[in-house]
């Protein structure tokens, strides 16, 4: 286990440090950094081949601040966060990471799992942590409005294709 963590934190820095490279502008061209002008451009590094691309083919444990539609495309600000049992209450705590947040493209048929509190606890019929299938559009709305200390405390497996796009997005149960 450990080194899986290991693993996935040197993944997250490799992205970190190619993102860090596209953004600024380093690697040849003679004009200065450009700065992104929109989360679009943020996610060059997110969408390029798999060999530059850290996430290709993995699964990671991620908090987010926000996600968004744009051109046809669903997208997510993400950073690495931890999970852990909490054996006294048996639940999930989860760690969230430090740095910067990182923009994912969910691919057009992506599957989003959602269990409380992001879906609301108001499904008849269904256990909280039931995890329940939604549209990408309705997952941008309920992210949208929950209370931004929930969204803060939230937590979401994501599963990548070997190009780096999203391709199952599942929210941690959380009572």
């Amino acid at each position: 286990m450990h080194a899986s963590r290991h693993w996935a934190t040197l993944r997250l820095l490799t992205f970190a440090a190619f993102g860090a490279l596209a953004l600024t502008g380093c690697g040849g061209t003679a004009e200065g950094p450009a700065a992104p002008s929109s989360p679009a451009e943020t996610t060059a590094t997110a969408t390029a081949p798999a060999a530059e691309n850290p996430f290709a083919g993995t699964k990671q444990f991620v908090t987010t601040d926000r996600a968004w539609a744009e051109g046809g495309l669903t997208r997510l600000s993400v950073r690495s966060a931890e999970k852990k049992v909490n054996t006294q209450f048996d639940t999930w705590e989860i760690v969230p990471g430090t740095g910067e947040f990182v923009t994912v493209t969910l691919a057009k048929d992506a599957r989003v799992l959602l269990t409380v509190p992001i879906r609301g606890d108001d499904t008849p019929g269904t256990s909280g942590g039931e995890p329940l299938s939604t549209s990408q559009a309705e997952f941008v709305t309920l992210l949208t409005q929950l209370d931004p200390r929930t969204r803060e405390g939230a937590g979401f497996d994501l599963s990548f294709d070997g190009e780096g796009r999203v391709i199952k997005v599942q929210s941690l149960y959380k009572p």
